[in-house]
């Protein structure tokens, strides 16, 4: 069974700072709790090769990567000539960074399936890692050749590592400026050749490349680090410092990423080459696409490639953060905090690793943890604002509004003037004293926002649905709200917002035109569904409003909004209802469980976008 790598990569790639240590990656193949299902399936006398099966089908269906593996390698153990039980357990060993055992296996299952495409890498990686380089190019070679865009541009780029690990940097930059695809492979190519050329002394070249690609994007912390580290090397302290400086005040302040370089920059102190090792730069190609591709939802096979790029430069973090994001995304939160938890506390990354595992507490509902973390990080660094925005968040989702607001605010006095980018500040102060009933702190929060950042459209949305609701500056609120909706049409909640303006206003035609459109965008929201029904019965159309409120009522509602349904399904809606007050109304949607994308300036592990 072969594995096909996902195709779909014209999108935004990421590229990282690598620092120093080694990664201690967590204790492979632990059986998670979903061992019982073993015992289990054992006591209905399967058979051992059934019970494994049946229990790695049922991890792997749980997204549990670790259990997976261990039960499909036992089951190989019973079959050890079916290749399908082969394949899965070359794809889940590398997956839950069993490199050395999927290698192994990798050698077996080329032998059946020569195309095999996570086989081929996984070998080639393994023979990178043991010096053999010319094996490892003519492995990746054979990816290249099945055809398939992300297989040629994986290939090529191993390829070029391997070539310049055997000493043949200039042929391997070749290789790169050879390779013909989309636009968006030069954001891979020209970066790495480079790398490549800086590694190995090829000064002019290393230059012109490393300019292009940040030229190409200023704001990726990776190419922002090899580009300053170069021209330090080179003895242009002050561009590199400047470099540095600019990608600062891209992101709002000093990051802590770039800080230790800075500092040795400042100091004096001999910089090194980005990459010291082809090994290393192997590493970096597999982490770019690999992020990529997490990104995209290829969850398994992105933790794969992260997980090889670990094998290969186990003191780099950035893998083994992205890593983490992938196992978030596939709801594996506990095996996330191991993760993050195997970082070092002496590295950068540390910091970005603690926020990480906080919010993976958080989600598992493990609140007060999540809390102690993130209120140590916001009183050792209060202009760290990603972290003090998460703290708030956390203290918000648990409805501690007040509290939430405190740390926003610490976080704003921290600076004489708060950075353009970190206009989130405001706007979540804003919604923590609104939820408080402290208007006229939360109005004043809401324009220092829009000053900040004037067209945002969660502003937009917030404040002038408040507006219409609070009956105040009417005018101006439907012209926030519009214009919300005009920057994020296909945005379900700021439709509904829009739609609500209307029918608080007594517009019930553009209400209902509107609330149809929100339901059609989030047709499972109960708070969408009930507002659409308010605004079909107030227009006569009461069979219809009696239909989405039972939809209303069957998606989950708040506890307390359910109570409100059910009393509006029983008895309708009286009249002059569409005017009734802010205390008595029925909640926006801004409000709703699932609100818009987040906007917060990420307390992000991962770095920033190349497009």
């Amino acid at each position: 069974m072969n594995r096909c790598l996902s195709a779909s990569l014209g999108l935004a790639l990421a590229f990282a700072l690598p620092t120093g240590g080694a990664y201690a990656a967590p204790e492979g193949n632990e059986l998670s709790p979903l061992a019982e299902t073993v015992d289990q399936v054992k006591s209905l006398g399967l058979g051992s090769l059934s019970g494994y099966y049946l229990a790695a089908r049922h991890a792997g269906l749980n997204n549990d990567l670790s259990a997976a593996a261990s039960y499909y390698t036992s089951a190989l153990a019973q079959d050890p000539d079916n290749t399908e039980l082969l394949d899965s357990s070359v794809l889940l060993n590398v997956a839950s960074g069993n490199i050395a055992q999927a290698a192994e296996l990798a050698r077996r299952l080329l032998e059946s399936d020569p195309s095999d495409q996570v086989g081929l890498i996984t070998l080639a990686v393994a023979q990178l890692r043991d010096g053999e380089n010319e094996a490892a190019g003519e492995t990746i070679g054979k990816l290249g050749d099945l055809g398939g865009q992300l297989q040629e541009l994986v290939s090529t780029l191993m390829q070029a590592w391997a070539t310049t690990a055997d000493g043949r940097a200039a042929q391997a930059v070749n290789m790169l400026d050879d390779l013909e695809g989309p636009s968006w492979f030069s954001a891979f190519t020209t970066l790495h050749a480079g790398l490549i050329a800086d590694y190995a002394g090829l000064s002019q070249i290393g230059a012109d490349r490393l300019r292009l690609a940040y030229e190409r994007d200023p704001g990726a912390v990776r190419v922002v680090d090899a580009y300053a580290r170069l021209l330090a090397r080179s003895g242009d302290t002050d561009r590199a410092l400047a470099t540095l400086a600019s990608f600062d005040e891209r992101i709002g302040g000093n990051d802590h990423f770039t800080a230790p370089l800075r500092a040795a920059i400042q100091a004096g102190d001999p910089i090194e080459a980005q990459i010291t090792d082809p090994r290393q730069g192997a590493a970096e190609a597999l982490y770019g696409i690999g992020s990529a591709v997490g990104r995209e939802g290829g969850d398994t096979f992105a933790a794969s490639l992260l997980q090889l790029a670990l094998y290969l430069a186990p003191d780099s973090y950035f893998p083994a953060m992205a890593l983490g994001q992938v196992l978030e995304a596939m709801d594996q939160n506990e095996a996330a905090i191991r993760v993050y938890r195997a970082i070092p506390t002496e590295v950068p990354m540390r910091r970005n690793a603690l926020v990480q595992e906080a919010l993976n507490l958080n989600i598992l509902e493990r609140h007060e943890e999540a809390i102690e973390i993130l209120s140590k990080l916001v009183e050792n660094d209060p202009t760290d604002v990603g972290t003090a925005i998460a703290l708030g968040n956390v203290y918000r989702s648990l409805e501690r509004f007040s509290d939430a607001a405190a740390v926003y605010t610490t976080s704003i006095d921290a600076f004489d003037e708060v950075p353009q980018p970190y206009w989130t500040l405001f706007y979540y102060r804003g919604i923590a004293n609104e939820r408080t009933d402290k208007w006229t702190a939360a109005e004043a929060d809401f324009r220092k926002a829009l000053e900040l950042e004037p067209e945002q459209p969660l502003i937009l949305n917030y404040l002038g649905y408040s507006y219409i609701d609070r009956g105040e500056n009417l005018d101006e609120a439907l012209d926030m709200v519009q214009r919300a909706v005009a920057a994020r049409p296909e945005d379900g909640y700021i439709v509904d917002s829009l739609g609500w303006a209307y029918y608080r206003l007594g517009r019930m035609d553009d209400a209902v035109r509107e609330l149809e459109r929100a339901v059609s965008l989030k047709p499972g929201d109960p708070v969408i569904n009930d507002h659409l029904g308010d605004a079909y019965w107030q227009v006569g159309r009461k069979l219809e409003a009696m239909f989405q409120w039972s939809h209303a009522r069957d998606s989950d509602p708040e506890p307390d909004e359910l109570v409100k349904i059910l009393k509006k399904l029983r008895e309708g809606l009286p009249s002059g209802s569409a005017t009734e007050t802010a205390e008595t109304a029925p909640e926006p949607a801004l409000s709703a469980p699932t609100p818009p994308a987040d906007p917060a300036p990420a307390p992000a592990p991962a770095p920033a976008d190349a497009n």
